[in-house]
């Protein structure tokens, strides 16, 4: 089996994603976003390979995203759009990625859930095998995946 260039993943789903379905695309790399003001979710993916994918995305940059998304203005956004949209961006993302990782194979990916304000949330276990930042428009998106060892 060839090397996974886990990093060229990340940023070809980024790019898709958020060109298809969010009408946006990232405007370049970024810092990881230190701002308190954040939102994060993660789902886990089981298969082969199995991990995590988490988002970390500024909140203004999630509630423009969730306007783009939904068709609406960000100002008739209610409190708990957001959320709910940057949830779908890491169940979107972990799908294109999971699909590219082995195309014959099945995977099965858990609801994704939104964290509390702990951005970037560590898991000692798993290290992460890509994180990427990347400027939008309002704010910052960082994306962690994170794949477990094969038992």
């Amino acid at each position: 089996m060839s090397e996974t260039n886990y990093d060229e993943l990340v940023s070809g789903a980024v790019e898709a994603v958020l060109e298809t379905m969010f009408f946006s695309s990232p405007l370049g790399p970024a810092e990881v976003e230190s701002s308190a003001s954040v939102m994060q979710a993660r789902l886990a993916f089981h298969g082969r390979p199995s991990g995590t994918l988490s988002v970390c995305l500024s909140e203004p940059s999630a509630r423009l995203l969730a306007a783009g998304f939904l068709g609406e203005d960000v100002e008739s956004l209610t409190d708990s759009q957001p959320g709910e949209v940057v949830c779908e961006l890491a169940n979107m993302l972990c799908g294109a990625l999971v699909s590219k990782l082995e195309s014959n194979k099945s995977f099965e990916l858990t609801s994704p859930e939104l964290l509390p304000q702990n951005p970037l949330a560590t898991d000692p276990e798993t290290p992460p095998v890509a994180r990427q930042s990347y400027e939008l428009e309002n704010g910052i998106l960082t994306v962690t995946l994170r794949v477990k060892a094969d038992a």
